[in-house]
Formats: structure tokens, C-alpha cells, sequence
């Protein structure tokens, strides 16, 4: 008989989906179908069917009622916006439509307020009804192309949506940590140079007098400037990429080429792209041709890295200071 073997597994941490799971309650309690359910109850139908009837076509009103579901469950109108606005989140997921696809779309990014706190301006109450119009549009194309509903396919269609949403949004949250952390190792770096100093500039004065601006902002996550008396000087755009995730790196690379061709048209001259996950500089330089320099994260804020070395290296040059 053989001996059991006394090796273990490495226990996998589940932290990200810990994470989405709270954040996924207050989604459904936000956007999802509790949320349309709670706003109903309070609700006049009579009102409420009547601007159904004024929106959308009742071939498509019949349509949706043969599947036993009502009208509002698809189709927005103002009536019910008014009532929470939250819920133009809730017909976003729907189309399968992200924030920044939707919001970034000619005139629906003054729509955002909305689902972000539920809030309506004066100004805005007066655009809800061009705003339904056109999604009801959205919302017919679906259901002309789609053979049969239920409640539970809409809830399922806008989980997937979400989905996205929260990974998106968890490589903002990453995105940013690593842009802190590579400012407060520039910091440190720059630290007898400094003249003054925020939580997002740091102002240093060179070797030779000069003064240079070290700002930490997006697109380019962070630049260095010189300042001279006459004009300023852009030096260096820093793109960083914080995301674990090797197969969006392509994405992640080449929004990091926009940003530096961008910034090439500003008058930057040097291009350095920081990433947190290993890639051949042949296959990263295919996305991002601009870029003159590439390091990896974790291994520039090790010490005495090759990339470490490197990074501090051209920094000091750049900068005109002896590190």
C-alpha cells in the first residue's frame, strides 16, 4: 500500500469574490429588479400605464404582456425615472450597455447623476423625455430579436452586464494603487530635491536650478514638466497599469498608446509604460510603439532591480539631480 502523501495545495484566496458579493447587494438593491419592484408599490398605475401607452408602440406593449411580463420591466418612462433614478441604472444593464459605453455617448452623460445618486436637476427633469424615447427604441430592438421572456432572463441578462462592471471597476481601483504607490516611491526618491509638495504635485529644483513639476493626475497618469521662466517644458508621460490580468493587457497597453500619443501633441518627448504583469517588450512594444520605455511594477519597487536601477537611473537624468 502506498503512503499518503503529505504535500498540500496552496489554498487560493476567493478576496475578489468576497468583494463583489457586497458590492453586488447594493447593486440589486440600486438597480436590479427589488429595486423596480420597491419603486412600484408606490407608484400610480393608472399614470403609469398611460405614458406606456404614449412611448411605445402597443404591438410591443401586447408582445411583452403575452410573456406575462408588464411594460416597465423593459421599457423606461419618465414617470418611473422621476419616481427613482436609480432605476435608469437598472434599464442600462438591461441593454447591456457599460457606463462608459453609455455615459460617453453624445448627450447621455448628463444622465449619470442619475443612477450615481439619484438625484434629478431641474435641468435635467425637462431632457426625461428624449431620454425614454430613445431607450425604448434600445429597448424595442430587443425585443423584437429576442423569441421569449421571463423574469428571470432579464435578471440573468443584467448580471451579465454587471459582471464587467465590477472587474472594470476593480482595475480602476488597481489602476489607481499602483499609481500611488509609483508617485510615493518618486517621492522618496526626489525627497532632498523638494521645494514644495501636495498630495497630487511635487516641485523639486534641480542640480542646476531648474525646477521641475512632478504631478500626479490621469492621462498621463503621471507627467514631469520643467518649469522655466518663459514657458513649460513637458519631459517624461508615465502611463501606469496596474491590472493583474494578462488577457487584457493588449487593452491595457493600448489605451496607454493613446495617452501617449496625446501627450506627444502636448510636446512630451519621453514615454515610459509601467505594467503589473509580465510581457515580452517585443509583444508590448506591438501595442504601444510610442512608448521608449517599459517596467514592470513590482520589480521597479523592489530594490536593486534591474528595472529598480533603471527607472531611478533615467529618472535622475531626466530630472537633473544626482539620486
Amino acid at each position: 500500500m502506498a503512503a499518503p502523501k503529505t504535500e498540500s495545495f496552496p489554498i487560493v484566496e476567493p478576496s475578489l469574490q468576497i468583494s463583489f458579493y457586497y458590492k453586488l447587494r447594493t447593486i440589486k438593491e440600486l438597480y436590479l429588479q427589488d429595486a423596480l419592484k420597491a419603486t412600484l408599490k408606490d407608484i400610480d398605475l393608472r399614470r403609469l400605464d398611460q405614458e406606456l401607452n404614449d412611448y411605445v408602440d402597443s404591438k410591443y406593449l401586447r408582445r411583452v404582456a403575452s410573456f406575462g411580463i408588464r411594460g416597465e420591466v423593459l421599457f423606461p418612462v419618465p414617470y418611473v425615472i422621476e419616481k427613482n433614478p436609480f432605476l435608469l441604472g437598472y434599464y442600462r444593464l438591461l441593454y447591456g450597455l457599460s457606463q462608459k459605453e453609455f455615459y460617453g455617448r453624445g448627450p447621455f452623460g448628463r444622465f449619470k447623476r442619475l443612477e450615481e445618486s439619484g438625484e434629478i436637476s431641474s435641468k435635467i427633469i425637462d431632457d426625461l423625455p428624449l431620454l425614454c424615447k430613445s431607450l425604448v427604441e434600445t429597448a424595442i430592438l430587443l425585443v423584437k430579436n429576442i423569441d421569449d421572456w421571463s423574469l428571470s432572463d432579464i435578471h440573468e441578462m443584467q448580471l451579465l452586464t454587471v459582471g464587467p462592471q465590477l472587474r472594470g471597476g476593480e482595475n480602476v481601483r488597481k489602476g489607481q494603487e499602483a499609481t500611488k504607490e509609483v508617485f510615493s516611491f518618486i517621492r522618496d526618491i526626489v525627497k532632498p530635491y523638494i521645494r514644495h509638495a501636495k498630495d497630487r504635485t511635487i516641485l523639486i529644483e534641480n542640480d542646476s536650478g531648474r525646477k521641475v513639476l512632478i504631478e500626479f493626475s490621469s492621462d498621463p497618469d503621471i507627467s514631469i514638466i520643467e518649469t522655466l521662466k518663459s514657458r513649460n517644458e513637458p519631459l517624461v508621460s508615465i502611463e501606469i497599469k496596474g491590472g493583474t490580468d494578462f488577457s487584457n493587457i493588449h487593452n491595457r497597453l493600448g489605451e496607454a498608446e493613446k495617452s501617449h500619443l496625446k501627450a506627444s501633441r502636448l510636446g512630451f518627448f519621453e514615454f515610459w509604460t509601467l505594467l503589473r504583469v509580465d510581457i515580452a517588450e517585443s509583444e508590448a512594444r506591438k501595442a504601444s510603439p510610442t512608448t521608449s520605455h517599459f517596467f514592470n511594477i513590482d520589480r521597479l519597487l523592489a530594490a536593486k532591480t534591474d528595472d529598480n536601477t533603471k527607472f531611478i537611473d533615467l529618472l535622475g537624468s531626466k530630472l537633473g539631480i544626482g539620486i
